[in-house]
């Protein structure tokens, strides 16, 4: 394994360690702190909606710097720097305002590192869909890690359990290979909140299949939220559902894997077509209350439903665009995913508590939505060795 692979390798098996580490135990640490349910949902949001704000800006920036390495390692090392002041915040405000602090610089530079990662994959000629499976690994390994280190530490290790995996990341950030290419000519994109350049090489038949992946991503969001309620209401126990989740992931990892051979023979918005067929199987699945042998097939269609609409965008997007937009491009589509995501999942938590498990039509509505739009695109132009 050539050292540039091995370093962002080992970037994205940390990055999602505090994910996960939020994921397993954040609810609860607010709740001994005092903080109400409707805080929790504030405190969840607010970084949400400042990668919203700003996430296309910091692509721009990034696209401009000498090297995309720059604005990862910035964003990264103000998230670390910030979480070692969780510790100290108390009540809800200072809580609120240290969170974002930590939370908004590594979610505005997410995209930043898929896109540089993606093009340093296609120059070195190895798989960024595998390097992205380690993530996933890295993120289960440490929800379950999480669990037991807080069992044995106290309640009290959750922050500095969280600082820990931040400044983890952060040294991988530092560790990472110069991501663009010497080479390659650059030009200064132009514009004001789009550049031009985005903006020419998002023609409807680009833009429908890459808005038709947020959708899809927004309906795995949904999953995340419910799917632990519903199945609880359904009788399952909290360890089988934890299993179930578990399963989703591990399945999602397969897939990445394996994703170098599945990318070679067929193109990008089949992927995603693909995805929303499946898709549209698996949320008819959650209005039935079917048996768990069913769930569990349901499950194992995450590997379908969310790798081939999240990978096949960032594909999709990486060879229809310059690599002097492809931070800003990718940071695009993240704000998509995002504001889909809030969205989606707000109408949803309404329409849970009216009509309960019925309320997952609405996912197979978007997800027919999201087919609708890939062969809106493919009827505009085909398929063809370049996707």
């Amino acid at each position: 394994m050539s050292k540039p692979k091995t370093a962002a390798t080992r970037y994205y098996l940390l990055t999602f360690l505090p994910a996960a580490v939020t994921v397993t135990y954040l609810p609860i640490w607010l709740n001994e702190q005092g903080v109400t349910d409707a805080q929790i949902g504030l405190i969840n949001t607010l970084p949400m909606a400042g990668i919203l704000l700003f996430s296309v800006f910091v692509g721009r920036l990034a696209d401009r710097a000498s090297d995309w390495k720059q604005a990862i390692m910035i964003g990264t090392g103000l998230s670390a720097v910030c979480s070692l002041l969780l510790g100290f915040a108390e009540g809800f405000w200072l809580i609120l305002l240290v969170w974002t602090m930590t939370s908004l610089p590594a979610g505005l530079v997410g995209p930043v590192a898929d896109a540089a990662t993606m093009r340093l994959s296609l120059r070195l000629g190895f798989s960024f869909g595998v390097t992205r499976a380690w993530g996933t690994v890295g993120f289960l390994s440490m929800c379950f890690a999480t669990g037991y280190l807080i069992l044995w530490f106290g309640a009290a290790s959750f922050v500095w359990l969280f600082a820990a995996t931040c400044l983890a990341r952060f040294l991988a950030a530092v560790a990472l290979p110069r991501l663009r290419d010497v080479d390659q000519p650059r030009r200064k994109p132009e514009g004001t909140f789009l550049s031009r350049e985005v903006i020419a090489a998002f023609r409807p038949w680009v833009l429908l299949p890459v808005i038709a992946g947020a959708i899809l991503f927004a309906n795995h969001m949904v999953m995340n939220a419910f799917s632990s309620l519903v199945w609880k209401q359904q009788g399952l126990s909290e360890s089988t559902i934890g299993l179930l989740i578990a399963l989703g992931a591990a399945a999602e990892a397969g897939t990445m894997f394996a994703w170098k051979r599945i990318n070679i023979r067929y193109p990008a918005r089949v992927l995603i077509l693909m995805a929303g067929v499946v898709s549209i199987l698996r949320w008819i699945g959650m209005t039935l209350s079917p048996p768990l042998w069913v769930i569990v097939l349901m499950q194992l269609g995450q590997a379908v439903t969310f790798t081939f609409s999240y990978l096949g965008c960032l594909y999709f997007i990486a060879k229809r665009t310059s690599e002097d937009i492809s931070a800003e491009a990718q940071s695009l589509f993240g704000v998509m995913m995002q504001g889909f995501s809030i969205l989606v999942v707000a109408s949803f938590g309404i329409a849970f508590g009216v009509m309960g498990v019925n309320a997952f039509w609405i996912c197979v509505g978007l997800s027919a939505l999201a087919i609708a739009m890939v062969q809106v695109s493919l009827r505009i132009r085909g398929p063809d060795p370049s996707d």
